[in-house]
């Protein structure tokens, strides 16, 4: 393992660049808790990284999970969900123009992975996270979260223009 110590997605690469093809490197994973970017802090991230070296620089293949902190789209309760990235990149050297950013090594042969892996966290984010699939969310008279307390309130009068609908509900 040789993760740079300023920050532990940040792997000096260097070595392997002067290796011949088909040399291969594992970067172990194991941290509490790591600053991905400025709007994305993970928990408890694991997995490995296998870096190859190839022509066209070090391919790259791995899986890291992690946990993150999110707020649940029903009952606005915070909970932490579990996130994953595959990696299955080519990271050019000597980057050129044509290649893409995240995935160029740069001359001082720094590979950052922060970038990459915030891209693969947020693709994995829900787009709607909820707590769990249970959940109640809050009551539409008091705003009270539903999972923790029931609401007994009387039952509000009906809009007239939806009069005919009820109806309908007490018909079996």
């Amino acid at each position: 393992m040789n993760l740079n110590s300023r920050h532990p997605l940040r792997l000096n690469v260097g070595f392997l660049l002067h290796e011949s093809i088909g040399y291969s490197r594992t970067f172990d994973f194991d941290l509490p808790s790591v600053q991905v970017s400025g709007d994305l802090d993970v928990s408890h991230m694991q997995g490995e990284l296998r870096l190859t070296r190839t022509a066209q620089g070090l391919y790259g293949q791995g899986q890291l999970r992690a946990t993150t902190s999110l707020e649940c789209v029903r009952c606005l309760a915070p909970f932490d969900q579990e996130i994953s990235a595959r990696l299955n990149d080519l990271f050019v050297h000597p980057p050129g123009a044509s290649s893409e950013p995240l995935l160029a090594i740069p001359e001082t042969a720094i590979l950052d992975l922060s970038p990459l892996l915030r891209e693969y966290f947020l693709l994995d984010v829900p787009l709607q996270p909820v707590c769990r699939p249970d959940c109640k969310g809050l009551c539409p008279e008091c705003g009270n979260n539903l999972n923790e307390i029931v609401c007994s309130h009387p039952a509000s009068d009906i809009d007239p223009r939806l009069a005919g609908l009820q109806s309908l509900l007490s018909k079996d």
